[in-house]
């Protein structure tokens, strides 16, 4: 009797054992693994999380820099608006001279040039400003009073002819030539018409920078000139000559005469 009770217990114990062996091991070994899964998904998760916030770190980041180039293009527009309007300014109180060919105004970009032949303000040889030149250099001068803050260059240059005779006991050479003239302009420009002497600056360059041929009589006249660049304050350079634009608006030209 003894014998058989054992027998049976061993039976049920291995009974238990293989029920155990072949339905709950495999569902330990799933738990296992399901809950390895689970803590690679917690992983995942956290780590696209991370990757959100940096994202929305990038989005307000980028939302603000788009608000501050908004503003940057809306002042640029104000002022570009404002570069036009001196402009169309010029062109109306120059009217005369621009249809003359002795005045061209012409916008570069953010800049304004005014560029007139030397006859225009000085008569040859001379680096005072004549009475034609102080009538035009006036209302130039109010046009751009009005202009607001900007740096304003003054730039001389003059053809290739030497100076010579009696001429040269004042002016050594072409350099001493264009920056007399230069520096005249700035003067008239601060103390007739008003204009700040910290936005002035005069810059000679005598026959250096020709705009033509000085071959040809036509050619050295439009070399001799005076040039006033407007511009922002703080992109003028000492010295620096506007860039050739791609696409100017220019109005008027220049045209033939006899040399210095």
């Amino acid at each position: 009797m003894m014998k058989w009770f054992l027998g049976f217990v061993l039976l049920l114990a291995a009974a238990f054992g293989g029920l155990y062996y072949w339905l709950y091991r495999p569902q330990e070994e799933s738990l296992v693994v399901a809950k390895q899964e689970l803590g690679a998904k917690d992983e995942e998760i956290r780590r696209l999380k991370g990757r959100v916030a940096d994202l929305e770190t990038v989005r307000d980041e980028l939302e603000t820099l788009g608000s501050a180039l908004q503003r940057q293009v809306s002042e640029k527009e104000k002022e570009m608006a404002a570069l036009r309007s001196t402009q169309d300014e010029l062109v109306s109180e120059l009217k005369q001279e621009i249809d003359d060919r002795r005045v061209e105004v012409e916008r570069i970009r953010d800049k304004l040039r005014v560029e007139m032949v030397d006859e225009v303000l000085f008569d040859s040889g001379e680096a005072f400003i004549k009475e034609d030149g102080i009538r035009v250099l006036t209302k130039i001068g109010a046009v751009l009073k009005k202009a607001g803050d900007r740096a304003i260059e003054i730039q001389g240059h003059t053809d290739n002819v030497p100076i010579r005779g009696a001429l040269a006991r004042r002016f050594a050479t072409n350099w001493e030539l264009s920056a007399a003239r230069a520096i005249n302009v700035v003067r008239f420009l601060q103390d007739r018409s008003g204009l700040s002497p910290k936005n002035l600056v005069a810059h000679a360059f005598s026959e250096y920078q020709p705009r033509a041929s000085n071959e040809t009589d036509e050619g050295r006249r439009k070399n001799r000139r005076i040039e006033i660049i407007l511009g922002p304050i703080q992109t003028v350079k000492p010295g620096a000559s506007p860039p050739e634009a791609e696409a100017s608006e220019m109005t008027g030209a220049d045209s033939g005469a006899p040399s210095e």
